[in-house]
């Protein structure tokens, strides 16, 4: 008797500590449904379309375009947090060789990092300095350059206020740029689109065209790439290169786990690729 007590006491206490993970589940599923209208309300607001997984599963999906490439905006679901990460991504047609990382507040280094991304510190009096956040680079004198743009360093300076966010990553891959703003928990993903989604898509924009600048720049200094590179740090692949199934993309294991996924806009396997043909919905 009493071991079977123990064992009804156990059962009970899993069931309290699985519920809530449930219900939530379910609400989260709920709120990332295609009836939310901020996804839509986003769209036409940045000039987008706005594209939904077949059966309803999934964040609906922002496509907008960009002077050099495209851009996809989503929700994702923040691990071991009631909370929506929304992120949008551009995919850049020319790559502009380096690989960068910025958070505001300030956050410690990735765990799985691109080769050679190191910390860079700048300091208030310098020209290249943003306020509260940390940075690594693979390359100081591009992102240098980058942040030498006055315009750049105030979209970034104001993304955390302007997103309401808890915090502002930026990750710069070779020819993708990834901007996401995690949200405080209890907002549904719809209304945190709305709330992030036009200051990352504005931030979006405004480092797509510096680094479009500079991959031109680039193509006329430089020339081609030196040899077999990685697509989101573009240093060299060394001997062992992740293979992207989907596509056969080669890249570094740090950087695909740094960026989430394959870098290439047309990989099935890119974490916001949107399916093709019957099996996607698109409403302008």
């Amino acid at each position: 008797m009493a071991v079977a007590a123990m064992l009804w006491v156990a059962a009970a206490a899993l069931l309290l500590f699985v519920a809530p993970a449930i219900v939530a589940a379910v609400e989260d599923a709920w709120r990332t449904g295609p009836r939310d209208v901020g996804f839509w309300t986003v769209a036409r607001a940045v000039g987008g379309t706005c594209h939904v997984p077949w059966g309803r599963r999934g964040s609906p999906v922002v496509l907008f375009p960009l002077p050099d490439g495209e851009a996809r905006l989503r929700a994702v679901r923040t691990p071991l947090r009631r909370g929506w990460t929304i992120e949008a991504r551009a995919y850049q047609r020319r790559p502009f060789r380096f690989a960068a990382r910025l958070c505001a507040p300030p956050s410690p280094p990735v765990r799985w990092r691109a080769p050679g991304l190191a910390p860079l510190e700048l300091f208030p009096g310098e020209a290249e300095h943003v306020d509260a956040s940390s940075l690594e680079t693979t390359d100081e004198r591009l992102l240098r350059w980058l942040l030498r743009h006055a315009e750049t360093r105030r979209c970034l300076d104001g993304l955390l206020d302007e997103t309401k966010a808890v915090n502002i990553e930026v990750l710069l891959g070779g020819g993708l740029v990834l901007v996401r703003a995690s949200m405080r928990a209890g907002i549904p993903a719809g209304s945190a689109v709305e709330m992030a989604g036009p200051p990352l898509v504005a931030a979006l924009r405004r480092l797509s065209t510096d680094l479009h600048d500079l991959a031109d720049a680039l193509d006329e200094a430089e020339g081609g790439p030196p040899g077999a590179v990685c697509p989101a740090c573009w240093a060299e692949l060394g001997e062992d290169p992740a293979l992207c199934r989907t596509c056969g993309a080669r890249s570094h294991r740090g950087c695909r786990e740094m960026v989430g996924g394959c870098v290439s806009a047309a990989c099935g396997a890119a974490p916001d690729a949107v399916p093709g043909g019957r099996r996607e919905r698109e409403v302008a």
